[in-house]
């Protein structure tokens, strides 16, 4: 998940009652404006201004409620509580997001797309297990990234039925994505059922990975244990090439 040390809210002020300086620039209390996004991430380049804008302001919505859920607790947490932390109005953060659970989805949707762009990016002839474990050690290494953090929140998310299904299921829609990534390597189409089955084997030790090291003690090395599973992904599933 994405957890961004750098910014931080204050949940003990109450909210203010009149929203005056919004965390999203160009944000008003009511919605977006046509304003320039002050963020950048990869998107679809057939993407519209309006859509960047908006995914850019769920990306700045779904980082506050992880915070939220790893502070707060995840029943704790309210959508208005969140609404607060990002300077909108409640009504705002309905429209982008309903339930609690899609904030969660949003966050772990974004990170499975940054995950599948640097699969998509390292090079051509590297075998399928290697580019997989490369790219998310890549992702992993970033420097906004706060490990404990995400332990606790890999941790909360293990204790709360609706936050783990909504992970799961965000999981399993981005599997024909990644297919799509890794079916080149695998020298079979998208739709043929090995890479199916390639793929969903390599998604379920990634997330074997991630539950194995939130159990662990703090201060353990995550790519240790991302080697050893795609080493033993690569003996299996993804071992075999045409």
């Amino acid at each position: 998940m994405t957890v961004t040390p750098g910014r931080r809210y204050d949940h003990g002020v109450p909210a203010p009652t009149r929203k005056t300086s919004p965390a999203v620039p160009g944000e008003r209390a009511d919605g977006p404006d046509s304003g320039e996004p002050g963020l950048t991430y990869p998107r679809p380049a057939n993407e519209s201004r309006v859509e960047r804008r908006r995914a850019r302001v769920r990306s700045v919505i779904a980082d506050a409620a992880l915070r939220m859920f790893i502070s707060r607790g995840y029943e704790a947490t309210t959508v208005e509580d969140v609404a607060d932390a990002v300077d909108m109005s409640p009504r705002t953060v309905f429209r982008y997001f309903p339930y609690k659970e899609d904030m969660l989805r949003e966050a772990v949707h974004l990170e499975m797309t940054e995950l599948i762009a640097a699969v998509e990016a390292r090079p051509a002839g590297e075998h399928a297990a290697d580019a997989l474990g490369r790219a998310m050690a890549t992702t992993w290494s970033r420097a906004d990234r706060d490990p404990e953090l995400i332990r606790s929140l890999l941790r909360m998310i293990a204790t709360v039925p609706r936050a783990r299904g909504a992970l799961i299921e965000t999981s399993s829609a981005t599997r024909d994505a990644m297919a799509q990534a890794l079916a080149p390597r695998l020298g079979r189409p998208v739709t043929d059922l090995s890479t199916q089955v390639a793929t969903a084997c390599a998604l379920s030790a990634l997330n074997v990975v991630m539950d194995t090291w939130a159990a662990m003690p703090p201060g353990t090395d995550l790519i240790p244990l991302l080697e050893e599973a795609m080493a033993t992904i690569k003996a299996g599933p993804l071992g075999s090439r045409p």
